[in-house]
């Protein structure tokens, strides 16, 4: 069954090698952390991550066929088998409730479609970085534009921050905790 959709709606547009590298920079995950790349096209992405942070495991969500071939091609090429699941899917159906990272390169309007379901799901503190677009209705806590690659931007959100879904204090423990890491990586990418 598909859910809202996400096929016809999104293109897929390969993510540049300078974007990639700045994204592992930024990131900055905890050892046992979970990243989720939603919509993960050929799953370079996902495999550069799971290269990058040999202490955690990626999940890569698909729906096209022929590009859910060619990720689980490009991860059993990195020996990464263990370390990267493809799951062909419409990520409206995946459930992220053991997500810590959500990296996706989506259109806004179906960031604003999936933004109920990261609300209902996503644990609080969990980050949530989308390439060039917004998640209507959130506050990014950075907004981190790589001059360098046709002026691409990372919107980075955090789970119950950028969504004023926790009371005040929660939220501020939960931002210094998430702008500790996401500065560490901004500032190894000499910026």
């Amino acid at each position: 069954m598909i859910g809202l959709g996400y096929q016809p709606s999104v293109p897929w547009v390969p993510t540049r090698e300078e974007v990639i590298k700045t994204l592992i920079t930024i990131l900055q995950p905890r050892s046992g952390d979970i990243i989720y790349d939603i919509g993960c096209g050929d799953g370079r992405v996902a495999v550069a991550l799971a290269e990058a942070f040999p202490h955690a495991r990626i999940k890569c969500i698909e729906l096209r066929k022929d590009l859910v071939e060619k990720a689980r091609k490009l991860v059993r090429d990195h020996n990464l088998v263990n370390r990267v699941e493809v799951i062909e899917a419409d990520f409206f159906q995946v459930p992220l409730r053991d997500a810590d990272i959500v990296y996706m390169y989506l259109l806004t309007s179906v960031n604003q479609k999936l933004r109920p379901k990261l609300e209902a799901e996503l644990k609080p503190g969990t980050v949530v970085v989308s390439l060039d677009f917004p998640i209507p209705g959130w506050n990014p806590v950075v907004t981190y534009e790589l001059q360098r690659s046709w002026q691409r931007t990372f919107y980075i959100y955090v789970r119950g921050v950028s969504d004023q879904s926790l009371e005040p204090l929660e939220r501020d423990k939960l931002l210094h905790e998430a702008l500790e890491r996401i500065r560490k990586g901004i500032a190894s990418n000499n910026v």
